[in-house]
């Protein structure tokens, strides 16, 4: 509770103070009996209880909340990326060359010749039941005036045979100098030798309408021969 002793002492002592100031000084402006009035208050809430409590519980109002929504943030639109030629199983094109600049064997000149498909080349080489054989001959030349070691069998040089439409791998031929796809040999100075890549393929594929064999250096360059 309030010290009501305490607070009539004070607004007492105020009282003469402003009766003896108004016979001894001059009359205070409205400012400074403004600062007197304030002053007065002060002291008397100072000694109020309940004043004090209203301090200490006080509390800092709430926000008031939005009446509206929310707005939700559009979701960036996830576009999809081309597809490159890896994910789409799509082997990116090749450079077409030659025989020569495929092969890359300084002093070897190498000509596609002719084809043959049968059903026996040899007594090594012979169709089974129900496939059909294309024999594909080259010759390779050493255009230098020394022997010449030709070593392809590290190479893994790709031979493909198109018939149709359809496509398919060489065979290993089993020959002396390992046929053009494992060709290992020497030439002698101004020689020509003969090599041969093997296709075994269905028997329904020896009457083509158009055959071509790609020779083809895996992931460097290809060259596309029209059989005739």
């Amino acid at each position: 509770m309030i010290n009501r002793k305490c607070i009539l002492s004070v607004c007492l002592c105020l009282v003469m103070f402003m009766l003896a100031g108004c016979v001894q000084m001059r009359e205070l402006t409205e400012e400074e009996q403004d600062i007197v009035a304030e002053y007065s208050a002060g002291i008397v809430l100072q000694h109020a209880e309940n004043y004090k409590k209203r301090l200490e519980k006080q509390e800092t109002p709430a926000a008031p909340e939005s009446s509206q929504p929310p707005q939700a943030t559009a979701a960036p639109e996830n576009t999809p990326e081309p597809a490159t030629a890896e994910g789409s199983g799509e082997e990116p094109s090749l450079t077409q060359v030659s025989l020569d600049d495929l092969y890359q064997v300084s002093g070897m000149e190498t000509k596609y010749t002719s084809f043959k498909s049968c059903d026996k080349y040899s007594n090594q080489i012979a169709a089974h039941e129900g496939e059909w054989l294309y024999i594909v001959n080259f010759r390779v030349t050493n255009t230098t005036k020394k022997p010449l070691k030709v070593d392809l069998s590290e190479r893994r040089i790709k031979y493909l045979l198109n018939v149709d439409g359809s496509e398919y791998q060489a065979h290993p031929s089993f020959l002396d100098n390992g046929g053009m796809d494992f060709l290992k040999t020497k030439i002698p100075p101004g020689a020509s030798e003969k090599a041969v890549v093997v296709f075994r393929v269905p028997e329904k594929a020896k009457n083509p309408g158009s055959v071509t064999v790609t020779v083809r250096d895996e992931g460097k360059c290809e060259t596309e021969i029209r059989l005739k």
